[in-house]
This record gives structure tokens, sequence and C-alpha cells, in this order.
């Protein structure tokens, strides 16, 4: 009876540790952004600046008195935009494939790319 408690014992802790030692957090990827906007017109301290995509938001954050923000958040697997919500005129970065989305209120992140370093982003 006492060697059927042990062997009981070690099947159960080895089930318990196979389904407690699961890949699905192996492989979490993360996306980054930093930079900094700039405007002429309009003063570029405390803007909202958020990552999204499609669902949900990522990361959000507010500029600094000079218009720099870093921002990070879990990758997901439907398309990244950095978003402003105010026109962006233009924008240069460290990295090509980057994008305006159709209504210049965000830059949309090609597939794969996890780290941005925008140098500069005009608003109107």
């Amino acid at each position: 009876m006492k060697s059927n408690f042990n062997f009981g014992s070690i099947v159960l802790v080895t089930l318990l540790s196979f389904v407690s030692c699961g890949q699905d957090y192996v492989d979490n990827s993360r996306v980054f952004a930093e930079g900094k906007i700039t405007s002429q017109s309009q003063s570029v301290s405390n803007l909202p600046v958020s990552l999204e995509n499609s669902y949900y938001i990522l990361s959000k954050t507010t500029t600094g008195n000079d218009g720099s923000f870093r921002l990070g958040g879990p990758d997901a697997t439907s398309e990244t935009e950095l978003v402003l919500n105010k026109k962006i005129l233009n924008f240069s970065t460290d990295r090509t494939g980057y994008v305006l989305s159709y209504d210049s209120l965000s830059i949309v992140f090609p597939e794969g790319r996890n780290y941005v370093k925008f140098s500069n982003i005009t608003i109107e």
C-alpha cells in the first residue's frame, strides 16, 4: 500500500509539472517606441501617445515638456500603431517600412518590427 502511494505521488507530480511548464509565455515579444514630437503651431508638452492595435491599447503615456516619449507593451499579432490623435505632417525614423495611417493620426508599424526610435514626428 505504501509503494502505491509513492508511485501515485510521482505520477501526479509529473503530470502537474507538464501542465505548469507550458510554452505559452516563452516567445512573448514586446514592442517599444520612443521619439520626439514637434509642432510649429501648438505645445507638444503632455500630449497623449499610445501604442494600439485593432483590439486594444497596448500602452499609453504623455509626452514630456520637450515632446519626448517612451512606450513599451506586449506585441500583438495584429497591426500595431503609434497613435497621436493629432494630424501627423511627417516623421523620420532609423528604420524603414513605417507608414502614416489613412487619416494621418497614427503611424503603422510593419509586421515583425518591435523597436523603433523616431528622430522627429511633426504634427500640425
